[in-house]
Parts: C-alpha cells; structure tokens; sequence
C-alpha cells in the first residue's frame, strides 16, 4: 500500500471515530429527554420521555375537578400530545445537525420519509473513497 492509500485509509479511519463518538453523545442526548406541557389553565400537566411514553402526570390545581368526564379526557389527549410533539422537536433539533441538509429529521423520527428519500440509489461517500472507487474501475479490465 503506498503512503497515499495509507494517509487516505488513516483518514477515513479518523473520520469513523470521529461520527462514531458523535453517535455515543448524541444517543446520550437523546436517551435524558424529557418533555413537559401543562394545560392553559392548569387542570393538568403531562411529562413525556424520549419514547414518548408518559413518566408523569399530574393535576397541579383543582381546577380540573370542574371539567365533566369527557372534557377531561379530551384536556389529557391534546396535552399528551403537545408533550410528545415537543419531544419530537428536541429530538429533530439535537438530531437535525448530523442529517444531510435535505433529510428533515422530524420527518425522519416520524416515519415520514420513504425508503428512497433516507437512502438514495446512489449512496454518498466521501470524495476520498469515490476517487479511489473510480481509480479502480478504470485499470479493471
């Protein structure tokens, strides 16, 4: 191997390490979410993890005693879900960084992207390894 290739491998091997160590910090990260919403007028509050599932719920005043069955229950859905789309975008704005500029990590979380648009049919590497890659279809025979 020459002291080319061997400067491009060490390179690329520092560039792994480096995304490697991205991915440990950013799954910290992720894994002390939380995300907290509480009613307009405080009859509840609902705390979510980084799965979305509830870790919390509270009633911080009586005022939710006021509320008929129903009401209740259509107060806890709305705030349940204000908690977890919260969460969502703590996770899209810590995850958003790391993504290419044209995958929206919200949609990415949600499902929303399909299969093409996460993984195009050519795949992006860096200029290092398709350089090497071209050299090498071109002495094939």
């Amino acid at each position: 191997m020459s002291t080319v290739d061997r400067s491009r491998v060490e390179m690329l091997r520092a560039e792994y390490e480096h995304r490697r160590v991205g991915l440990a910090d950013l799954q910290r990260q992720l894994a002390g979410l939380t995300a907290t919403v509480v009613s307009k007028r405080r009859e509840v509050s609902v705390t979510v993890g980084n799965q979305g599932v509830i870790t919390e719920l509270k009633f911080p005043t009586s005022a939710y005693r006021r509320l008929a069955p129903n009401e209740l229950a259509a107060l806890l859905m709305r705030t349940i879900s204000e908690a977890r789309e919260n969460m969502l975008d703590q996770m899209a704005g810590i995850m958003a960084p790391m993504l290419p500029p044209e995958l929206n990590a919200k949609d990415l979380l949600t499902g929303a992207l399909s299969a093409e648009e996460i993984l195009p049919a050519e795949p992006g590497m860096p200029p290092l390894v398709r350089e090497k890659l071209d050299r090498v279809a071109v002495n094939e025979p």
